[in-house]
């Protein structure tokens, strides 16, 4: 079984999630053709991807002669029309591509994606905002990832009161229910012309480990649970 970098991707549709997400993918190592009909929309990411083409993914021969019947997973992005969406989806699955994901705006969008048999549906605007709600609500939490089944995966600034602690000390899994996965920590990295900061994983943590002021917590449990460590400020 290949890995997941070593698949082929396909976004189509470069707007600003497909342009995002086709840099991401790169990022991590994978094979990314980057489609649109703009070339406007291929020059601002045909410097990040393996291969940035521009045609109409309508066409089903351009599809083809292309190779993005071929690849391993396509990505569906556009935006702007849902006509295409499902057009572009349909060729792809009956060409064989393994994993399909199409962007959707509403709820009989989702619906008629899902009758043709795609593996997931996309809701960009609709995902950033439930993530957003639940930030703004919860004070000190930057970012939260629903795994499912009423857990999640949060990131959140350590606790005013854990700081100079050890996380042996703290026991945060005993006394919360929750997992703590890393420690992101903020570092400065020298540029040629600029320092830049940016939150980094200290790596594997340890008993020993102790908590620095505005380290952030990445944590798997529950909503509530994190709320309780939360509290401890």
């Amino acid at each position: 079984m290949k890995r997941r970098s070593d698949l082929h991707f396909a976004v189509i549709g470069i707007g600003a999630f497909g342009s995002a997400l086709a840099k991401k993918l790169s990022e991590e190592g994978a094979y990314v053709i980057a489609i649109d009909n703009d070339m406007e929309h291929i020059n601002h990411v045909k410097e990040y991807v393996s291969d940035a083409i521009c045609f109409d993914a309508t066409d089903t021969d351009l599809l083809e002669s292309h190779g993005i019947t071929n690849v391993d997973v396509a990505i569906i992005s556009i935006g702007e029309a849902f006509e295409p969406v499902a057009l572009i989806a349909m060729h792809l699955l009956n060409s064989g591509v393994e994993e399909v994901y199409g962007r959707a705006g509403s709820l009989i969008q989702e619906q008629i994606l899902k009758q043709i048999g795609i593996t997931d549906v996309i809701h960009p605007e609709r995902q950033v905002a439930e993530r957003m709600g639940v930030s703004l609500v919860r004070r000190g939490m930057s970012d939260v990832f629903n795994i499912g089944e009423g857990l999640a995966m949060f990131e959140i600034e350590a606790p005013k009161a854990m700081v100079g602690y050890t996380l042996e000390e703290l026991e945060i899994r005993k006394r919360y229910e929750l997992n703590l996965i890393t420690i992101k920590r903020l570092v400065t990295d020298d540029e040629q012309f600029k320092k830049t900061e940016r939150y980094k994983p200290i790596g594997i943590l340890k008993g020993k480990t102790k908590v620095e002021k505005g380290d952030h917590f990445l944590l798997v449990g529950s909503k509530e649970n994190v709320d309780k460590l939360l509290d401890t400020n």
